[in-house]
């Protein structure tokens, strides 16, 4: 019984320690989106069981959030939205922009995965697609039609433990 309280104890503690890490980087990820591009604005922070997410606000952008969830191992990922099927170039300015930031990558790199994931969804029979490029995830989903949109999350490739 012991035993199993010391590794509950140790998990709830692990989860304390870690949260308030995870939302301080969260946090200075969007405060360095913003400083870098002005015209990105923060809007909102809120807290969600085991995430942050941090709110962005551009023009030509519909939904543009930063997520870091308390597990250390997971990198922070961007998710942006536009109401559109086609997108406008100023959308993927800003996705790129703050992608660069988040992803600690450049922005042709974030611009071109993001463009070619929403054409490879829009070209797909379920309008869903995954590209993996330069250690980066593109997660895309598209809607045609009136009302229209497209998805974007852009993570971080988990990479393998080199051998020992």
């Amino acid at each position: 019984m012991s035993v199993w309280r010391t590794t509950i104890l140790t998990a709830a503690l692990a989860i304390a320690w870690a949260a308030p890490t995870r939302a301080d980087e969260c946090d200075a990820l969007a405060a360095n989106v913003h400083a870098q591009n002005p015209e990105i604005a923060v809007a909102e922070r809120n807290t969600q069981d085991q995430s942050v997410v941090v709110a962005l606000k551009a023009d030509g952008v519909d939904e543009l959030t930063v997520t870091c969830v308390s597990d250390v191992d997971k990198a922070p990922e961007l998710t942006a939205k536009a109401n559109a099927t086609w997108p406008s170039s100023d959308f993927y300015d800003h996705v790129s922009s703050a992608g660069a930031i988040v992803m600690a990558s450049s922005r042709s790199a974030i611009r071109s995965g993001s463009v070619l994931c929403a054409q490879r969804a829009m070209a797909s029979d379920d309008n869903n697609a995954i590209y993996d490029i330069n250690g980066d995830r593109f997660e895309c989903r598209t809607t045609s039609g009136v009302g229209g949109s497209t998805l974007i999350r852009i993570s971080k490739l988990k990479t393998s433990p080199s051998p020992q």
